[in-house]
């Protein structure tokens, strides 16, 4: 059968491209390798997200608006959102639920792990592995399968230019582990990761704790080991998890025939490593622009210029903040300790909530940036 687009991946970037494409008359199928796949996440979603896309109450496990920022020597920062919320859903349910709208909006939805996508004269033919589900042939392709994206590989698009390497892992809830269970802890801390964080999040029968590094820098194990020898857990994880996240868009996301949203693009933003806000409304705006690209004939590579113009502000601030902050303990130190400002804590978690910079007054500014020049020279 020929479609018009086929989404490869079924993580949240794909399955909302899938139902965006559906909800508007476009034939559509999207595979999904595994459909019990488990993935690697923290899970944490912020409350513009949940506004957006309706997502229902029962899949957020937690609404969390304490957290804990920890320095290298054990200082701690209490924070608080007053003004919205920290969501916390597993991805295991959240994934399959995404799944399910795209179907109910009337994308096929087929389980098998793409191996192949050759050109043909209508476009691309697509085949699984073991041929588990026969070739399937589509006019255009979106790519929503991850960091290691076969689409990507197999349509030539620019390599991902960094990898993190990201482990977590689950423990049931018992007494000693129970005093996790309302607040969200970040550790910036060299022994739980040299170049990232560590963080504890809290689900509704479970704590996710895990770390991330460079891939190839560091041994994502140990340092994990080290992290949960430092919070003092004793207990046995019932589930380990690892996956590889790209901590930079590519150069190029937009072709001719082919587009790439969610972390096959890259488009997981530093510092914080969050990826599911822009999975989610990189699958909706690059599905809107293949939606205008088959009825009009417009070049995908709007979805790019929306996307990158909504928000590279963001993606540049993050990186330019883990570069100034990450790079040793001193500097890991300094950056806690500007944390327990309470303009800095405002304005973070106001432009974290719906994903926008939030401006604040002169005067707000400049001792912010007084702070961090304060800061980033005792940390030096």
């Amino acid at each position: 059968m020929l479609y018009d687009v086929a989404v490869i991946g079924g993580g949240p970037s794909g399955a909302v491209a899938a139902a965006e494409l559906a909800r508007a008359g476009v034939s559509t199928v999207l595979f999904e390798r595994n459909f019990d796949n488990v993935k690697p996440c923290g899970g944490a979603i912020p409350l513009g997200l949940i506004e957006e896309f309706n997502i229902p109450a029962e899949l957020v496990e937690k609404k969390l608006s304490r957290m804990r920022a920890r320095s290298p020597k054990g200082r701690v920062i209490e924070m608080r959102m007053p003004n919205g919320y920290v969501g916390m859903v597993r991805r295991e349910k959240f994934d399959s639920w995404l799944r399910s709208e795209a179907e109910k909006a009337g994308a096929v939805v087929l389980e098998g792990l793409v191996n192949t996508i050759r050109p043909s004269a209508n476009g691309f033919v697509i085949s699984t592995l073991n041929d588990k589900v026969p070739p399937v042939e589509a006019l255009r392709i979106i790519g929503a399968d991850g960091a290691n994206s076969k689409t990507a590989d197999e349509l030539h698009f620019p390599a991902n230019e960094l990898k993190v390497i990201a482990m977590q892992q689950r423990f049931k809830y018992t007494p000693s582990i129970r005093k996790f269970s309302d607040i969200v802890e970040i550790w910036f801390d060299g022994e739980v990761s040299p170049d990232f964080y560590g963080w504890i999040f809290p689900k509704a029968d479970h704590l996710a704790i895990g770390t991330g590094t460079e891939d190839n820098k560091y041994n994502i194990k140990a340092l994990q080991k080290r992290f949960i020898q430092k919070i003092g857990i004793t207990d046995t994880p019932y589930l380990d998890e690892a996956a590889k996240i790209p901590m930079k868009p590519r150069k190029s996301f937009t072709a001719e025939k082919s587009i790439l949203v969610g972390d096959a693009a890259g488009l997981v933003t530093p510092a914080n490593g969050e990826g599911i806000f822009f999975a989610m409304r990189s699958g909706k705006l690059g599905a809107r622009a293949m939606i205008e690209h088959l009825k009009k004939n417009t070049p995908l590579k709007n979805y790019e210029d929306e996307f990158r113009k909504l928000y590279a502000p963001i993606f540049f601030g993050l990186e330019v903040l883990q570069a100034m902050y990450y790079r040793n303990d001193r500097l890991r130190e300094s950056f806690v300790a500007i944390c327990a400002d309470d303009d800095v804590q405002r304005i973070t978690f106001d432009s974290y909530l719906y994903k926008k910079m939030i401006p604040a007054p002169w005067s707000t500014q400049m001792k912010i940036f007084s702070k961090n020049i304060y800061h980033l020279i005792k940390g030096s």
